[in-house]
């Protein structure tokens, strides 16, 4: 399980499209906003990067998404596994987490 801290960035005229997207997934939550600013932080729980990257792909298509940042990442349970000897879980660590910038 990966739980990443990040920041949305969006276009603060679109606070609303913002909130419905989010709705669309149970397992990101909100927490400081900044509306004014459009960018709010938030966390996602995933079983692995692949699902973050897709959650990252849909924000990627929404016009009033301009960045999601993410700053810190949690692998919990994971690391002791592979410490432990166990098998190392699907993490895809060759392909860095994607970012969108408006130009």
């Amino acid at each position: 399980m990966i739980i990443a801290a990040s920041v949305l960035y969006f276009d603060e005229k679109k606070y609303d499209e913002v909130l419905k997207l989010l709705e669309k997934y149970d397992n990101i939550e909100t927490h400081q906003q900044d509306i004014e600013n459009g960018k709010m932080v938030i966390t996602i729980e995933a079983e692995n990067n692949k699902a973050i990257e897709y959650i990252e792909q849909d924000f990627i298509k929404q016009d009033f998404i301009v960045d999601l940042a993410h700053f810190a990442f949690h692998f919990g349970e994971e690391v002791e596994k592979v410490l432990a000897g166990g098998k190392v879980p699907d993490f895809d660590i060759t392909k860095p987490f994607s970012r969108k910038r408006l130009q």
